[in-house]
């Protein structure tokens, strides 16, 4: 019996590599001790504010930071096939905030922080719901009874996760100039778009699986919906103009002279072509990147390669793929193998 086990073990440690803490990029333990030692003073470039927030609430800042690690992943999976790609921000050992790029007022900065934002929300609130945190619980405000079901159930709590998206985010938006106010207006349009779009879940209760009695409860929406909901409004993200003739109170005015619309992206800056690699806006460029020789879409090869041209080529690559994240603080992702033609940017 020993003897089974000791083989079964064997065999399944090839896949304890796919398990990886590394998300955070803090270096804690499986079962974590969240403490302002292994979260706060691990993970970089917090602002002032933000490692206060911390040393308060260590346990929920590390499912804040998992939560920009999440969008940051679902970023790349949305623009995969624009010239910027999210990519540069997934960097080991640093704080994605801390890029070049989203010191600039461009679309893909609009998308970057709503998404960021997004991510906090989502990840925060469930994991109020999991019995994770010490400071919330599931949100308690939904109960009795409606026509058809009962309110019950644990329902994420994304109020609280709102809450502190918007205290762990805006904090960083000190200054009152442009640049603040859209990152603040973007982080808002990135809270709402999961606040928007809570789902109702339900679990039928009777004899034989009838549904005689049905309890329901309020959950967060996939994240991969929001991230197309995201991706909607940055398709659709809105250039404006700041009213300065009250400099004191200074607001976003869009071309057409409106206010612009909570959920609407907003930038001021026309962005670069992103073509080549420029550290100055944290653009690694598209040589190597691969590209669609068939389609008209805007992953097709003239496009995305810039006009240089692109080479045909027989490969064979592992990569990650179906990656999970866990509360807290690892991510488990398959290794999915490609034996494949493809056409490369030059």
């Amino acid at each position: 019996m020993l003897v089974h086990l000791i083989v079964f073990l064997l065999a399944f440690l090839p896949n304890l590599r796919c398990i990886s803490n590394n998300i955070l990029r803090l270096n804690i333990p499986r079962i974590p001790k969240l403490d302002p030692n292994t979260v706060c003073k691990t993970y970089p470039d917090l602002s002032e504010k933000q490692y206060d927030l911390c040393r308060t609430y260590p346990d929920v800042t590390a499912s804040a930071i998992q939560g920009v690690q999440i969008a940051i992943h679902e970023c790349q999976f949305q623009l995969t096939e624009y010239r910027w790609n999210c990519s540069s921000l997934e960097r080991k050992n640093k704080n994605p905030h801390s890029s070049p790029l989203l010191s600039k007022g461009f679309k893909e900065t609009s998308f970057a922080y709503a998404i960021s934002a997004a991510g906090v929300t989502h990840q925060v609130s469930k994991a109020c719901s999991m019995g994770k945190l010490k400071s919330c619980g599931c949100d308690m405000s939904v109960y009795g009874n409606d026509k058809n079901f009962e309110w019950g159930g644990c329902s994420h709590n994304i109020e609280f996760g709102s809450r502190y998206a918007r205290r762990f985010m805006d904090s960083k938006e000190v200054a009152k100039d442009i640049h603040s106010q859209i990152n603040l207006h973007n982080n808002r349009a990135g809270r709402l778009a999961v606040i928007r779009h809570v789902k109702k879940l339900c679990k039928c209760h009777g004899m034989s699986g009838s549904c005689e009695l049905k309890t329901c409860w309020k959950a967060a929406p996939d994240f991969r919906a929001v991230g197309a909901i995201l991706k909607r409004k940055y398709e659709a993200a809105t250039q404006v103009q700041v009213d300065i003739s009250n400099s004191a109170n200074a607001k976003l005015i869009k071309r057409n002279g409106r206010r612009p619309k909570h959920l609407e992206l907003l930038f001021y800056e026309k962005s670069p072509n992103f073509c080549d690699p420029n550290p100055v806006v944290d653009s690694p460029g598209t040589t190597g990147r691969l590209c669609n020789k068939t389609t008209t879409g805007i992953d097709n090869c003239e496009t995305l390669c810039c006009g240089r041209g692109y080479n045909t080529l027989r490969v064979k690559r592992r990569e990650r793929c179906d990656c999970k994240f866990y509360w807290c603080c690892y991510v488990m992702c398959k290794t999915c193998t490609y034996d494949e033609w493809v056409t490369v940017c030059k």
